[in-house]
């Protein structure tokens, strides 16, 4: 039985602008990736803010303070959204290279370290 008679023949993938072919460049991103990007980023910071101050001025009403929950909520809410923002920061740049380098730097200190009392117990 002849076995390239029953493979499927190899074809070439067609380009496209939706699929453009893979010549080890870096394809910008498209203009929905970007507003998905930009949505994600103000629903994170504006939802903590938001509801904190909205939170604060139930609570306010309700223990008939005059703001003492509501601004307390809104630093709070805004502490919270700056970490989501530091969150996503982290996520989207190659901060893991910072971070490997950075326990490195701290696996090599306690390595002299040790050596140092290992030499001053002698």
């Amino acid at each position: 039985m002849n076995d390239e008679r029953f493979r499927p023949a190899q074809q070439e993938p067609e380009e496209t602008p939706q699929s453009p072919p893979d010549r080890g460049e870096v394809r910008p991103e498209s203009f929905w990736h970007l507003v998905a990007q930009a949505s994600t980023l103000g629903w994170n910071l504006m939802v903590p803010i938001v509801g904190g101050v909205l939170l604060g001025r139930y609570l306010d009403d309700t223990l008939g303070k005059e703001f003492t929950w509501t601004l307390s909520l809104l630093f709070m809410g805004v502490a919270v959204a700056f970490n989501n923002l530091y969150a996503m920061y982290i996520e989207q740049t190659d901060a893991k290279s910072v971070r490997e380098r950075i326990k490195k730097r701290q696996r090599g200190e306690n390595n002299l370290d040790e050596s140092e009392q290992k030499g001053s117990k002698k």
